[in-house]
């Protein structure tokens, strides 16, 4: 199976990680998100990917099987486990959550999904 990864947050931390996606042999696509869309588009121009519009449109969108999450730490846990039980695969930079109750949460999505 080839992963169809989108990138969620056009930081300069994520920018390491757009070539490394698409330079695996199991990744067949990857887009790039940003709550500032000319974030995304910047990096859509420099790596040649599309834009996504949104965290939402990304977990909505059946072609997409996996997000990779860059965002802000403190939205990291949130988001993990909305993209969990939205069905995807999740990459999370570090860290996962910021406190000790969305590690738990985390912990039980991926039971759970």
């Amino acid at each position: 199976m080839k992963l169809h990864i989108a990138v969620i947050g056009c930081g300069e931390f994520a920018r390491n990680f757009v070539p490394l996606f698409q330079a695996h042999p199991d990744v067949e696509s990857v887009c790039v998100c940003d709550i500032v869309p000319e974030k995304a588009c910047e990096y859509a121009e420099k790596f040649g990917v599309p834009v996504c519009p949104s965290f939402e449109d990304a977990l909505n969108d059946p072609d997409i099987d996996t997000v990779a999450v860059f965002t802000q730490r403190h939205l990291h846990g949130p988001m993990v486990v909305k993209a969990l039980y939205a069905g995807k695969h999740v990459y999370s930079a570090v860290p996962m959550a910021t406190t000790p109750e969305e590690c738990g949460e985390i912990i039980e999505a991926v039971k759970a999904t």
